[in-house]
């Protein structure tokens, strides 16, 4: 996986092979093939991966970050958690997701995990909007539909990949400016 993520990453959809994976892992094709069957398949495990952080098939909402943010009495401590976590899921995911995106017209199997993936991040923003909404310390008059826009745009892996690649933050400058933002666009008055 780990081999195949940098791949997909460096070279994109139709610049990687299932050749290269093989031998970027140690293998031969064949086993590659024998595990996977295709790279489409590759790619599928590559982003569960890469968006988990581990090959546990535990899926995100039932993992202990989520529960942790869901526990947090304040809309400030769950902002703070949430942009750790993902600040995390983005230096995994956020240029592997670009690999998928660009093989979606290429492969309709690709075109299903990238909708699969949306669909995800659909659930991810409705999730932060409820939790958010339902704790003390968030900005007066914050509507269902401010929220739901200001954390699309912390989850558009576009933006993570914007901010640490053209603005040259690091993944740890890139959390920070997100728990800046949350305190401007749903906290206002409230961060302190």
């Amino acid at each position: 996986m780990r081999a195949a993520k940098k791949l997909f990453e460096e070279d994109g959809w139709s610049g990687t092979t299932m050749r290269m994976i093989a031998g970027a892992a140690g293998v031969s094709q064949k086993t590659i093939e024998a595990v996977f069957g295709t790279k489409a398949a590759v790619l599928q495990a590559t982003v569960d991966y890469a968006i988990r952080g581990d090959v546990d098939p535990l899926p995100m909402p039932q993992r202990e970050a989520v529960a942790r943010m869901e526990a947090t009495r304040h809309a400030a401590a769950m902002l703070d958690l949430h942009a750790a976590h993902l600040r995390a899921i983005n230096e995994r995911s956020a240029r592997l997701a670009w690999a998928v995106e660009q093989g979606t017209p290429a492969d309709p199997t690709v075109a299903e995990l990238w909708q699969r993936m949306n669909h995800n991040r659909t659930f991810a923003v409705r999730w932060a909007t409820d939790t958010l909404l339902a704790k003390p310390g968030r900005r007066p008059g914050l509507t269902r539909h401010q929220t739901e826009a200001a954390f699309w745009v912390a989850l558009d892996w576009g933006t993570y990949r914007t901010l640490t690649e053209q603005a040259a933050l690091t993944p740890s400058q890139f959390e920070r400016w997100l728990r800046w933002y949350y305190r401007a666009t749903l906290l206002g008055d409230h961060a302190s």
